[in-house]
């Protein structure tokens, strides 16, 4: 039986990694942004922004809601791209945004993040707006796989490039600047 071969070229890869890289300061930057734009100090590592002293909640609630919203966009517009032209670029974009969110919804098991944290503020229970986020990128992604016929390598080399860029940011992020 003949091997498949992979639908995206090795230099997709490199791609998808800068993606994932680029991504985590294009969202820590959005919450950033918004903080500022409230009239807040704001102190940003390469994977988290928190204004220093006190937040309204409803203050708060924009500003944990900055990155996400950011990053839901990104998916939106790869998705769009890879439904128009078939576009690797857009995957990438795409697939980065799914993996973020469902990495932020896995540390909001031990501590809430974006998603997890604006919907407490929102009175919609820790799981609500994780749920609908991942989920509805993770369905996209599913829809975008189908479009571009990727194969089960395919994915599974998606996954560990981005796992890599992930643990990269998350890595660094920890050993240049250190918590507690």
């Amino acid at each position: 039986m003949p091997r498949s071969k992979a639908v995206f070229p090795a230099r997709f890869y490199a791609l998808l990694f800068l993606v994932g890289i680029a991504s985590f300061v294009v969202h820590e930057f959005a919450h950033w942004l918004m903080g500022a734009l409230l009239g807040y100090e704001m102190v940003a590592t390469l994977n988290s922004v928190t204004p220093v002293g006190p937040v309204t909640p409803r203050d708060l609630a924009l500003i944990a809601g900055a990155g996400p919203l950011l990053t839901l966009g990104q998916g939106l517009l790869g998705f769009w791209l890879v439904g128009r032209s078939r576009s690797h670029p857009g995957f990438a974009l795409l697939y980065i945004a799914v993996f973020m969110r469902l990495v932020a919804a896995g540390v909001s098991v031990f501590n809430p993040n974006d998603e997890a944290k604006l919907s407490q503020l929102l009175g919609l229970g820790t799981w609500t707006l994780p749920v609908l986020v991942v989920g509805g990128l993770l369905a996209l992604v599913v829809v975008a796989s189908r479009r571009l016929q990727l194969k089960l390598r395919d994915q599974l080399l998606c996954y560990v490039v981005a796992s890599v860029a992930v643990t990269l940011v998350v890595g660094v992020d920890m050993a240049v600047w250190p918590k507690g």
